[in-house]
């Protein structure tokens, strides 16, 4: 997905922060009075999350791209 982001030029820099913000990503979850250790989600496309319908629109517009230059060819 990130190198999607960079094909439709987006800056290198906000395609590093959006990974950052993504990939470093630390949870603990509450059982009863007592905090979890901290661990980390691997998952770059949280449910629900507000970036996600964004990157389904690059990767759709991506996607659609490859099938025009594939008839074109």
């Amino acid at each position: 997905m990130l190198n999607i982001l960079i094909e439709f030029s987006i800056h290198r820099k906000m395609v590093r922060l959006i990974k950052m913000c993504l990939n470093e990503t630390y949870c603990g979850v509450w059982v009863g009075n007592h905090l979890s250790d901290m661990f980390s989600i691997k998952n770059i496309f949280k449910k629900g999350g507000a970036s996600y319908p964004l990157f389904f629109i690059f990767a759709l517009k991506y996607s659609i791209r490859r099938i025009q230059v594939k008839r074109r060819a």
